[in-house]
């Protein structure tokens, strides 16, 4: 972590970096390691049918028609299921960061906040897309500076517009730390590849975890203030 003295409160503040996260997240998901594996398996098994659609797709050239229907089915499936299942993954991993317990079926709170995970994915989307068309790099700096959108739904229970807000506020300067922690993702993901389909769970699940404790960190620093500045009522960290 990088320490900074704060003048104005006059206390220590602690502000994460790359490396802590994932050092930290490494230390966390011990305790609950076979149920995170669980839930990132659960998660993966949910997305395979994404997958199945993508080789039809590929093998129906000339079939337009088909290769349509399909692209739409693959839509609806991905912001309809698996990106609600992935919110309540992102809560379950908040919990693991604050060294709270959990039970499985919290991955699924996710469906409870349907319709704001659902429009919260798709502008988040709709957003970095937007700024990939502008040379690739706004794009980058756009799903950097969004990255806490998932976990102020489920966390703080934001609308939509605020959570964005939020996000891009608390995010604030912390880009080369999210990217950092992106291409250390990336590096950990093809590690794991060495060791096929388990390797790949034990990433997912270190990665999940080096975000949440992020998530953690930049909470405790920046969510009053970042409050503040969007205009909304803070919500209270839920409690153990």
């Amino acid at each position: 972590m990088k320490f900074d003295y704060c003048k104005d409160d006059m206390i220590l503040k602690v502000y994460p970096t790359v490396s802590a996260c994932f050092e930290e997240a490494f230390s966390l998901m011990k305790k609950h390691f076979w149920m995170l594996i669980l839930i990132v398996f659960v998660g993966s098994a949910i997305e395979t049918p994404m997958w199945f659609m993508q080789q039809t797709k590929t093998s129906t050239d000339g079939y337009e028609f088909t290769f349509s229907i399909l692209e739409l089915i693959q839509v609806v499936y991905y912001f309809a299921i698996a990106s609600i299942y992935s919110y309540g993954v992102i809560h379950v991993f908040t919990k693991v960061a604050r060294k709270k317990d959990f039970v499985f079926e919290e991955t699924l709170l996710g469906f409870r906040t349907f319709s704001r995970a659902i429009l919260s994915r798709l502008l988040v989307v709709l957003v970095v897309g937007f700024g990939l068309v502008f040379l690739l790099i706004p794009g980058i700096f756009l799903a950097c500076r969004l990255v806490f959108v998932p976990y102020l739904i489920m966390d703080k229970k934001h609308k939509v517009v605020e959570s964005l807000k939020l996000s891009f506020y608390m995010t604030k300067g912390y880009f080369w730390t999210i990217f950092g922690m992106g291409i250390l993702s990336f590096i950990i993901i093809m590690l794991g590849l060495v060791l096929l389909g388990f390797g790949i769970l034990i990433s997912l699940v270190w990665i999940n975890s080096a975000f949440a404790v992020f998530y953690n960190a930049a909470e405790d620093l920046h969510y009053i203030d970042a409050c503040k500045e969007v205009g909304v009522v803070p919500e209270e960290k839920e409690e153990a």
